[in-house]
């Protein structure tokens, strides 16, 4: 009887201490479908957008008690050529900036995260763009939503600070702004 007790107990302990591990454990997950992508910035004309519909990428995250807890990786990469504006000639001109036939891609690796509040998150990480990297700070916001996790955030940069030399048009008439805001709005789905 003490003995069948005792076995009962110890089963019960790996039980929950194998539950516990579960509850705390961190979690990979994959960029989903049809993330969004934006550039945001100004010219002399107008304010402008480019928008990419595509990217990859995964982050290492902890969940406990349906609460983000930790943010312990994030790797994301988007090809420069998936950014549209709807006006070709604008495009072309930010594709020829950016330096995307030598550099194809903008990517960025998390170097660390700092919660600040909720679901609100500074997360820092080096950001490259035409070939040249920077240390950058994203404000985001990061909670579960059914299976996966939302992602909303932004980050402002200068194209100066990546040697990327604002684009001009009509012979240099129109000038683009050195500052522009990076957004992303994408759900994460875990990889099982």
């Amino acid at each position: 009887m003490y003995k069948q007790l005792k076995l009962t107990l110890l089963f019960f302990l790996i039980l929950f201490t194998f539950q516990g591990i579960r509850v705390y454990a961190q979690q990979t997950y994959a960029v989903s479908p049809s993330p969004e992508m934006k550039v945001s910035g100004t010219s002399t004309l107008h304010d402008w957008d480019m928008i990419s519909k595509e990217a990859s990428g995964k982050a290492k995250i902890r969940l406990s008690a349906g609460k983000v807890t930790a943010i312990q990786s994030v790797q994301i990469s988007m090809k420069v050529a998936s950014l549209k504006s709807g006006k070709s000639q604008m495009d072309k001109n930010a594709y020829n900036a950016l330096k995307e036939e030598g550099h194809p891609e903008i990517t960025f690796t998390m170097l660390e995260a700092h919660q600040d509040g909720g679901n609100d998150w500074k997360v820092s990480g080096r950001l490259q763009i035409a070939g040249e990297t920077r240390t950058v700070p994203f404000m985001v916001q990061i909670k579960p939503e059914g299976e996966g996790i939302s992602l909303h955030g932004s980050a402002d940069v200068k194209l100066t600070d990546f040697k990327v030399d604002p684009p001009t048009a009509v012979f240099g008439t129109i000038k683009t702004g050195d500052e522009m805001t990076i957004s992303v709005n994408m759900k994460l789905n875990p990889i099982n």
